[in-house]
């Protein structure tokens, strides 16, 4: 009964990709050491059986679960331990299954204002092994950089249970890395074909089981430190000055400390409470005339709130998507619309695109609010303007195959419109794309039996697994 509930369990996520067989789940481990992760990869290699890496199951899109495929699930609900904390070199060592809460609360123990600064929504369920293979964000993104930004090293093992340490050799070049294992011949294969960190971004646990993770820690920001800060609530007149205010953000490289948004809310309480389009910015105190002049001129309503009305906000903010429409359920069908460059300048237009394709299928648009400004990677770039998070409502009448025509109906929108799905959410479309020829070149040689169903599901898997 015990193995049973477990197989059952292990799948839950957050994505609308939910139903898979328990059955697929052939065995579950969770380890606690590194000597079990290896008895459990070996298991599975002799049993000729694929291995699904698990971490907090917070990520929207699914890849967590391996599908319905048969295969091995390796949990890191129980790799719990922070190794090292080194305050002088700012870096701390941390199993795979710790989350940016956790990490946090230690450091605050021993050093007040030292933080991992990278925090997505999920902060106190996402693990630290789920956001590298996700590469999350946060609002702390545009200017911490996501997950990988802050990665120093990872120790992983490939599915012939050999050990890797792949690290930074210095802390602003992703590409200068060094590789060590036991297998001297895998090792240098893998220098041979430049594996860096950055390949693990977005990869969703294809290239092995993620043990334990070396990440920056850094102290508070000066200003904020000082209290030398100012927080306000930017209304935009329409759409469009949105998408500008955004772009004087971005191509100005603002010190934004907080930036987090609010784009169309189709809730009564929410309207009246938030009403958007707003920014909910904080910066330096230094900086925010410069910053307010030009949201004058595009005749932006600028409020500053009290300390308790801004963080009222915050919190409102964080637990929007937790809001359900008067009459009905909301549904998140694509999540991290990765809005930039001129796109921003017709961002009215993008959202327009967006509402008529749900309106198409019968969705009726809901929330729409995200991080902004903020960055990503996306095939080797690096994009800065708004991750866009959206929420619809669902129909009450409808089958898990027109839920996921939607979904593609959306992608087919991204592409024409030049938005770039966030990497956490793209793997279902990766085919054609560099990054899934880069990660079928390295799966190769790390044994390419980490969650296949990644790079080679086919659409109608897809669709059988929709909620």
């Amino acid at each position: 009964m015990k193995k049973r509930l477990q197989r059952f369990i292990i799948g839950a996520n957050a994505s609308i990709f939910q139903k898979v067989d328990p059955k697929s789940n052939v065995a579950v481990f969770t380890p606690k050491t590194e000597q079990e992760i290896i008895t459990a990869i070996d298991f599975a290699r002799e049993s000729d059986l694929p291995i699904t890496a698990k971490g907090g199951g917070s990520g929207l899109s699914g890849a967590c679960t391996g599908g319905s495929r048969d295969k091995v699930i390796i949990s890191t609900s129980k790799l719990k331990t922070i190794h090292e904390i080194n305050f002088q070199e700012q870096y701390a060592v941390v199993d795979a299954g710790v989350t940016p809460n956790e990490l946090n609360e230690a450091l605050q123990e021993r050093k007040k204002g030292w933080h991992l600064y990278v925090s997505p929504s999920s902060r106190d369920i996402a693990t630290v092994g789920g956001m590298v293979s996700t590469d999350g964000g946060g609002n702390d993104a545009w200017l911490a950089g996501t997950m990988i930004d802050n990665v120093l090293a990872i120790v992983f093992y490939d599915y012939n249970s050999n050990k890797i340490i792949i690290e930074r050799c210095c802390e602003e070049d992703q590409e200068g890395i060094t590789i060590h294992s036991e297998n001297k011949e895998l090792a240098a294969t893998l220098r041979n074909h430049k594996m860096s960190l950055l390949d693990f971004a977005g990869s969703h646990g294809v290239l092995g089981f993620i043990s334990r993770v070396k990440v920056q820690i850094k102290p508070e920001r000066i200003e904020r430190e000082k209290k030398q800060v100012t927080q306000a609530l930017i209304h935009p007149q329409n759409l469009n000055h949105f998408g500008k205010i955004l772009s004087f953000l971005v191509e100005n490289k603002y010190p934004i400390y907080y930036g987090e948004s609010v784009v169309e809310a189709y809730h009564p309480a929410i309207q009246e409470t938030v009403n958007p389009p707003v920014f909910i910015l904080e910066c330096p105190t230094t900086k925010f005339r410069e910053l307010s002049t030009f949201c004058e001129k595009q005749q932006a309503a600028i409020d500053i709130p009290s300390n308790e009305e801004f963080t009222e906000m915050q919190d409102l903010r964080l637990n929007i998507s937790k809001r359900n429409p008067p009459d009905g359920y909301q549904i998140g069908l694509f999540e991290g619309y990765g809005i930039s460059g001129e796109s921003l300048y017709d961002f009215e237009n993008v959202i327009k695109k967006i509402n008529e394709t749900l309106n198409k299928h019968h969705f009726q648009p809901f929330l729409k609010y995200g991080h902004s400004p903020s960055l990503w990677h996306h095939e080797g770039l690096c994009h800065q303007g708004i991750i866009m998070h959206s929420r619809e409502v669902r129909p009450k009448e409808i089958t898990s195959q027109k839920i996921f025509d939607v979904i593609v109906d959306l992608v087919d929108v991204c592409l024409a419109l030049n938005v770039t799905p966030k990497p956490e959410h793209k793997w279902p479309y990766l085919r054609g794309t560099k990054k899934h020829s880069r990660l079928l070149e390295l799966t190769k040689l790390l044994g390419g039996k980490f969650n296949p169903f990644i790079l080679n599901c086919t659409i109608e898997e897809l669709s059988e697994m929709v909620f």
